[in-house]
């Protein structure tokens, strides 16, 4: 049997902008979710849906939701 206590979680949806060619991007995405990370909020999930190398209906320029997760203090 397993025992104690059960955490809370928050969620919210972050738009992050991804490009064609990330590389270009990569340190000012990195920045936001460093950003996001000193707040407590972890990567729970990326939906690739509108990413060029993901699906041929990509829209380049579409910022990706990204799920973020974090504990609430009680």
């Amino acid at each position: 049997m397993v025992t104690g206590t059960i955490k809370r979680v928050e969620y919210r949806v972050e738009r992050m902008p991804f490009h064609e060619h990330p590389e270009e991007h990569i340190s000012g995405l990195l920045e936001r979710l460093t950003e996001l990370g000193k707040q407590g909020w972890h990567v729970a999930s990326v939906d690739l849906t509108y990413h060029p190398s993901y699906s041929p209906a990509a829209q380049p320029g579409v910022a990706l939701p990204v799920l973020l997760e974090r504990e609430v203090p009680e």
